[in-house]
């Protein structure tokens, strides 16, 4: 299954596509720098391809990050996931690391200066490891509050978040009671529609400790009129989210609705700072 992704053959479309996007993403400069420092990009990877193994990545036959990057990873480190790239149309290859004949190839454009984020996924159908590039430029915050962006990598769903600050809100057996909420929307699998355009840093939250849920048609729990008791088959509880003053962060939802008891492919939320 995993070798049949990657074959240059049932990928030709694909990759015309991706090479398209690439080259869309941004114009630049090609002159040429007395400085070399200055022409630099910054790129991050982020792994969201179900069933598919360690990935490595090369820019113009150099690679990004020494180690392969596992599933539900991301290159860097804790607050930079990005490594230096030079700010030119390069030639980028992602390759499955037991073998570099299986990969996915284009042509990339990376603006001097800029942040991007890369996240290589899969659609799960039968020509569906793909990935989408998006550039890092979140507004600056010095407030109370910061900004982040949603993707939904959960294959097949429409899903959206509530997250709550955690120092606001009171649940008891039938409500939850804050003053700090922020409500995304419902959003579909970005396998959908995986146009860069529409993923930017548009939802405000409060900084510190948010408490995320999931849910899949309303954004409260059901109550069950002839079982008083909370229905949470459209309302899940994940995991809880820092957030830091003037940092963004892109935020995900990786794994499956149906699969509440694998601890590898449950849904969960993870998040990316990106500043």
């Amino acid at each position: 299954m995993i070798f049949n992704k990657f074959r240059p053959i049932s990928f030709c479309n694909k990759l015309k596509a991706f090479s398209f996007q690439l080259l869309a993403l941004s114009l630049f400069s090609c002159n040429k720098s007395a400085n070399i420092n200055a022409n630099k990009s910054f790129v991050g990877l982020t792994h969201v391809a179900y069933g598919v193994g360690p990935v490595s990545m090369t820019i113009d036959g150099t690679l990004l990050y020494s180690n392969p990057l596992a599933f539900g990873l991301t290159t860097g480190i804790d607050g930079n996931p990005y490594d230096t790239t030079i700010s030119r149309i390069s030639d980028m290859n992602i390759f499955l690391a037991q073998d570099t004949s299986m990969n996915i190839h284009g042509n990339a454009a990376f603006q001097q200066g800029g942040h991007y984020s890369i996240f290589f996924f899969d659609t799960l159908n039968s020509n569906s490891t793909t990935l989408i590039i998006l550039q890092d430029n979140p507004p600056v915050r010095y407030d109370t509050f910061t900004t982040i962006r949603f993707m939904n990598f959960s294959p097949g769903s429409y899903i959206g978040l509530k997250l709550i600050y955690k120092n606001d809100y009171l649940i008891d057996t039938f409500h939850i009671s804050v003053r700090d909420t922020i409500i995304t929307g419902i959003t579909p699998f970005i396998g959908y529609n995986p146009n860069p355009g529409l993923y930017t840093f548009s939802q405000l939250v409060h900084i510190g400790t948010n408490q995320i849920f999931a849910f899949t048609d309303s954004s409260n729990p059901r109550i069950d009129s002839l079982n008083p008791s909370l229905d949470s088959t459209n309302f899940i509880r994940l995991d809880s989210l820092q957030f830091d003053s003037t940092k963004s962060y892109n935020v995900y939802l990786q794994g499956f609705l149906d699969s509440p008891n694998s601890q590898q492919n449950k849904l969960m939320i993870k998040s990316v700072r990106v500043n």
